[in-house]
């Protein structure tokens, strides 16, 4: 009791003591601490505390911290000063406590002394070395002070001294400081009085000789003071870019500093042809002059290799490539000049690579560069003793003014430009991809840049080299040693490159190749050459970047020698000046840039194949269509009978008809075809494990039949989905005026009582629902497709990389996408295929064919289905039943007494057919054809269709879709169906006897080979021909002809057509999302025209009023 009572009372403290610190939280001022973004001090008199973010001052109310003033000694990034020192003339003392503080004193004052430059002696005024007392203490300045003569010497240069401060120790250890003047050499000048010459600003400081920038100039005796060039010489550069400089007179240039654009986009879709001139580059006055003073050499020698010579020459190949290499530009003509005057002085054998002079040009032809086999390293795709599975490039670096910066391993640098906050997703930077560099792994990267961002940023200048680990003593060739490394050159092909005002590497096809110039040096973007008195007019950058690596044709383990395409494309930052309040200005700002390193190969031999092969597939087609045509033909032509549209080879159906054929024959034939091409690539690409074959290159620029070898893959693709959509509506369109009657076996009950229309309602129902329907799902295929490829990430297998198994994103190839993309619809497809013709329709429900004939068996209502003016089909289903209106319990014991073998079989009596066979392809004689449309146009001599169907076809598409045509009188409906009723069981029963001979039929098997060829009756062709029945049975292999004017016959055609949909979109979208919706999009047009002009059609061919199809 005592501690379950302890226990309440201790609860209960403790809740009131939580209640009241939370009630102590809540009324608690939160203190908040605001800081300043300003982190620049304005007052002379304060100095920056990086510890509270804030601006202090030195002065205060203190005697004792009297004469102490911010230290100018240091300053921070933001130029601040960061403490406090002693004022001039006033001596520093430590405190020597544990404060850190200090006191100026005015000791040294006090004595007429200057105090050290330690702040911590004092230092006498003395002229030790010289008797014109020049040097004193001026109470003024607080310090010494050299008097300057103010004369001038033999150069012209004036005459100055400057305070040097010296030590000594006495005999008694004292240390004893003082300060006298010095005279500076010839050409300097202590500055008395902060100044800018040159382009070189100087500080006023008594204790320094200051010099001028250049060696050959000397400081005037005026006032100010100022740099001058020396005799036969001229100042030359820019103040804006850098500091001044001397060269002779003869060897300054006496052309303007112009430069031209020839790549200027004015708009955002806009071709970047236009021109531009800024005819005075601050850069090019600059640096022109200067490199070629200093470099040109008329014997160079090893010991004129000065580092202000090297800079120079790099400084004026520099200037060269800025220029695109144009060799009407001043800059390339003078880097020519020099190197031309070097003859015979080189590096490692190069004869373009001159002493002291950068290598830019090559001087073999293109296709040596290219196919050169100096490269050792032998490839491989994964890690392996010997061989190399990922490319090593290293970037020879320098700046504009020709210093060597170093190498740089190649990374990210060519995704160089990013975009501005809050839009960096957009661009590139650091941590863009670098799968390129494993072998075999091709990369393309598309992104944004913000052209206004490189404004601002620093100008490099690049010489690339590939790493050869086979050769470790770069004896070979071109090869030179680096970081204990063998570095192979990588050529540099320049589009915008110009020679003689023409641009000979603007390639659109490998003829084009040939008169290539290949070059070493480039640069990523160019915002130096623009500027004219330091406002930028032009900026150029790099639009495209390529690194292409070949393997060699007959060692694919080995690759030829990389090469770097780059396109340049130039904008006015102009343009974007008030982007802020424009949206065409902010886009002019944005660019697009793509970089790509792909990895291939040769492909002469392949397409050469491909050649041949395609002319062996040209001629199965060929042969393919003309049977086809040979069997269309003797289908609807007869001897002695009139058919315009048919039998006549000059009418128009007949070439449509001709066309339609070639179109779907060229569908089914190189659909397998390019099938067949696309599997080459993705099983001996994705499933090699040693170097074997790489994909083409996919060159944008380049020309069908030039080089441009995807474009044939693009254009197939394209060919073969319009041409299957054009027979897929052509079909339909067939299949919308196919001729159909339900002939009503069922017999009246009673004179008084008629048949019963209700059954030929269902049968019609029935027929219009399955118009539509297919063998396979296609919502199953592309839930599963978008599966297999979302999903589980399979659409990375036509990634342009050798591996199967990653499944990684990179970038896509649409051979290897078509490929990958239609074997999966093929795996859909034969999953459904195997369900259903296999188990489904095996085991638990008849095919749909089976089951409508089956229903129209139970209501004693055959089919006939014309299909074409003498072929079609008949579905014999009058039933062995007494009747078919009947209650549910008459029915099931029809159906009792059929499974007990107490009736006949459901075949059609005739000699020669098969036992149970109800469906048969039908060959007519035109006198049935003829009597058939006689009794139809009888029932519509006022309807549209008459015409067509007195020239052998009954009715087309009228009315709108749906069949909402004209209808006929009540009385002569009735009275056409019992004529064509009885007509058409006369015809089956041959009953009375036919008065003609071709009025008679004939059942038979069909050849083999007729069966294999499709081939019909050799002899139906004949004048008195009878009617031909062939057996219409469903096989393993075969389905029911009849179903050939539905959906359910065109399985495999619409199937194509659902994988070149898809493929179509995919290509041109890139997205597997965007293309499953719009696939599926495609199919339900399809099935909606089918099913709207189908229903139309069975209204007026059977006369079954369409308000009763639903």
């Amino acid at each position: 009791f005592f501690l379950k009572n302890s226990f309440r009372i201790q609860s209960k403290m403790l809740a009131v003591v939580l209640f009241f610190a939370l009630v102590g939280l809540v009324s608690a001022k939160v203190e908040l601490a605001y800081v300043r973004s300003d982190l620049t001090c304005t007052d002379s008199a304060e100095f920056f505390d990086a510890i509270g973010l804030l601006c202090q001052s030195c002065t205060s109310t203190d005697t004792s911290l009297a004469n102490i003033v911010p230290d100018s000694s240091e300053l921070d990034a933001f130029g601040n000063k960061m403490g406090c020192s002693c004022s001039t003339g006033y001596q520093y003392v430590a405190d020597g406590g544990t404060t850190k503080g200090f006191t100026c004193s005015s000791s040294c004052l006090d004595q007429g002394r200057s105090v050290a430059s330690d702040g911590t002696t004092c230092a006498s005024c003395l002229n030790l070395n010289n008797n014109d007392n020049r040097n004193s203490y001026s109470s003024t300045d607080k310090d010494c002070t050299c008097a300057q003569p103010g004369t001038s010497d033999s150069t012209g240069g004036v005459i100055t001294y400057k305070l040097v401060e010296s030590y000594n120790v006495s005999a008694g250890n004292a240390m004893q400081t003082w300060k006298e003047c010095v005279q500076c050499p010839s050409g300097q000048a202590v500055i008395d009085a902060d100044l800018t010459t040159m382009g070189r600003a100087y500080t006023a400081d008594k204790y320094t000789c200051a010099s001028c920038p250049d060696p050959n100039m000397f400081f005037t005796n005026t006032s100010p003071k100022r740099c001058e060039c020396g005799g036969g010489m001229v100042a030359k550069g820019k103040e804006s870019i850098g500091e001044l400089y001397c060269v002779s007179t003869s060897s300054a240039t006496s052309t303007s500093y112009e430069v031209e654009y020839f790549n200027v986009q004015t708009s955002v879709d806009g071709a970047p042809t236009g021109s531009y001139s800024v005819d005075n580059s601050d850069v090019l006055e600059h640096y022109l002059d200067w490199g070629y003073h200093n470099c040109y050499a008329d014997n160079f020698l090893l010991t004129s290799m000065t580092p202000t010579v090297q800079r120079a020459c790099q400084a004026i190949a520099n200037l060269c490539v800025m220029q695109l290499y144009d060799n009407d530009h001043v800059a390339c003509q003078k880097y020519q000049q020099i190197k031309n005057n070097r003859d015979g002085n080189y590096y490692d054998g190069i004869s373009e690579w001159k002493r002291a002079l950068p290598w830019l040009y090559y001087s073999d032809a293109a296709t040596t560069i290219r196919e050169d086999l100096e490269i050792e390293m032998k490839m491989s795709f994964v890690e392996m003793a010997g061989y190399v599975h990922e490319m090593d490039y290293r970037l020879g670096k320098y700046s504009m003014n020709g210093t060597f910066i170093g190498f740089e391993k190649l990374s990210t640098q060519f995704s160089y430009c990013g975009r501005s906050s809050p839009n960096t997703e957009f661009g590139a930077g650091d941590t863009s991809s670098t799968k390129f560099l494993k072998f075999g792994t091709s990369q393309r990267e598309s992104y944004s840049c913000d052209l206004e961002t490189l404004e601002t940023e620093e100008m490099f200048f690049y010489d690339m080299w590939v790493v050869d680990v086979g050769n470790t003593d770069c004896a070979t060739g071109t090869q030179v040693a680096a970081e204990g490394l063998c570095l192979y050159p990588v050529p540099v092909l320049m589009r915008n490159l110009r020679e003689d005002g023409v641009t000979p590497n603007l390639n659109f096809g490998t003829n084009d190749e040939t008169d290539d110039i290949f070059t070493r040096r480039f640069f990523l973007f160019d915002n130096l050459s623009g500027k004219k008195d330091g406002t930028l007019e032009v900026i150029r950058y790099a639009k495209s970047i390529v690194i292409q690596n070949m393997i060699q044709r007959n060692d694919p383990n080995k690759i030829y020698p990389p090469t770097l395409t780059i396109e340049y494309v130039e904008r006015k930052p102009s343009a974007w000046a008030d982007r802020a309040s424009s949206e065409t200005a902010d886009a002019m700002a944005i660019a697009g840039l793509v970089f790509k390193a792909e990895y291939t190969m040769e492909t002469t031999e392949f397409w050469s194949n491909v050649e041949i092969l395609m002319g062996f597939v040209s001629a199965i087609a060929g042969v393919l269509w003309i049977l086809r045509m040979r069997n269309w033909q003797t289908r609807n032509q007869r001897i002695g009978a009139m058919n315009p549209d048919t039998g006549d080879t000059n009418s128009t159906m007949y070439m449509v008809h001709a066309l339609m054929m070639l179109v779907h024959t060229f569908v089914i034939v190189f659909f397998p075809f390019m099938f067949a091409l696309s599997a080459y690539w993705f099983v001996f690409f994705k499933l090699q494990e040693t170097v074997f074959v790489m994909m083409p290159a996919d060159n944008e620029y380049y020309k069908e039949g030039d080089g441009g070898e995807y474009f044939f893959y693009e254009t197939m693709f394209h060919v073969l989905f319009w041409c299957d959509t054009v027979y897929i509506f052509y079909a339909i369109y067939m299949q919308c005026n196919s001729d159909i009657f339900f002939v009503d076996w069922e017999k009246p009950k009673s004179n008084k009582q008629e048949v019963s229309i209700w059954r030929t309602l269902m049968v019609a129902n029935e027929w219009n629902e399955m118009q539509t329907q297919r063998k396979t799902s296609i919502e199953f295929s592309l839930v599963w497709i978008a599966y297999f490829l979302i999903g589980l990430k399979l659409e990375n297998n036509a990634t342009m990389q050798p591996d199967i198994d990653d499944v990684s994103d990179g970038y896509i190839n649409i051979v290897l996408r078509f490929c990958n993309t239609t074997w999966w619809f093929f795996v859909t497809f034969a999953v459904q295929w195997i369900w259903k013709f296999i188990f489904y329709e095996r085991y638990y429900r008849e095919p749909r064919s089976q089951i409508f004939v089956d229903l129209c068996t139970m209501a004693k209502i055959s089919v006939f289905i014309m299909d074409e003016p003498f072929h079609g089909y008949y579905l014999h289903c009058r039933s062995p039943y007494e009747f078919a209106d009947g209650s549910m319990m008459q029915l099931a014991e029809q159906l009792k007494k059929e499974e007990s073998g107490l009736t006949t079989d459901r075949g059609l009596d005739a000699p020669g057919a098969p036992r149970d066979c109800q469906t048969y392809e039908l060959f007519t004689s035109p006198i049935f054809r003829n009597m058939f449309n006689k009794v139809y146009t009888a029932l519509n001599q006022n309807n549209s269709a008459t015409l067509a169907q007195e020239t052998g076809r009954l009715g087309h598409m009228v009315g709108k879709a749906g069949g909402k045509g004209r209808s006929p009188p009540p009385e002569r409906m009735v009275s056409a169906l019992k004529e064509l009723n009885g007509f058409l069981q006369s015809f089956v029963e041959q009953s009375p006897p036919p008065p003609r001979e071709e009025l008679k039929r004939i059942v038979r098997e069909p050849p083999f080979f007729d069966q294999i060829f499709g081939n019909p009756p050799a002899d139906i062709r004949a004048s008195n021909a009878k009617c031909i029945f062939y057996p219409d049975q469903k096989t393993w292999l075969k389905d029911h002809s009849f179903l050939k004017v539905t959906f359910l016959g065109m399985e495999a055609d619409l199937w194509i057509h659902n994988v070149l949909t898809f493929n179509l979109f995919d290509i041109a979208l890139g997205n597997t999302a965007a293309s499953i919706l719009l696939t599926y999009l495609v199919h339900m047009i399809l099935v909606w025209v089918r099913g709207s002009f189908g229903q139309g059609n069975l209204a007026t061919k059977t006369l079954v009023d369409d308000r009763f199809l639903v």
